[in-house]
C-alpha cells in the first residue's frame, strides 16, 4: 500500500508542478519523502528526498510568491525530517 501511496504522491506532485496546481505540488511533494520513510528504504535515499522536494517545492512556491504556502511547505518537510530523524535513532 506505501508503494502505491508513493506512486500516486510522485503523480500528483509532477503533475502539480506541470499544470500549475498549489495543493497537488504541496500534497504530492509533501508526502512523497513520507512515504519513502514508510517503505524504510536507505538513510541517504530518504534524506536525499526530502532534500529534493523541499529544493522544488520550495523553489515552485517562491517563484510563484505565495509566502504563506511556503511557510506552510516548510513547516511539512520539517516534521518529515523529524520523522526521518526518530526512524533512524530507533
Amino acid at each position: 500500500m506505501n508503494l502505491f501511496l508513493l506512486i500516486i504522491f510522485v503523480i500528483v506532485g509532477i503533475a502539480g508542478l506541470i499544470y500549475n496546481v498549489d495543493s497537488g505540488v504541496f500534497i504530492g511533494l509533501g508526502l512523497i519523502p513520507w512515504q519513502i520513510l514508510k517503505i524504510k528504504l536507505k538513510r541517504k535515499f530518504v534524506l536525499t528526498s526530502i532534500i529534493i522536494s523541499s529544493i522544488v517545492g520550495l523553489g515552485y512556491f517562491l517563484y510563484f510568491s505565495k509566502w504563506l504556502i511556503a511557510a506552510l511547505f516548510v513547516f511539512i518537510q520539517l516534521y518529515n525530517y523529524w520523522g526521518y530523524l526518530n526512524i533512524v535513532n530507533e
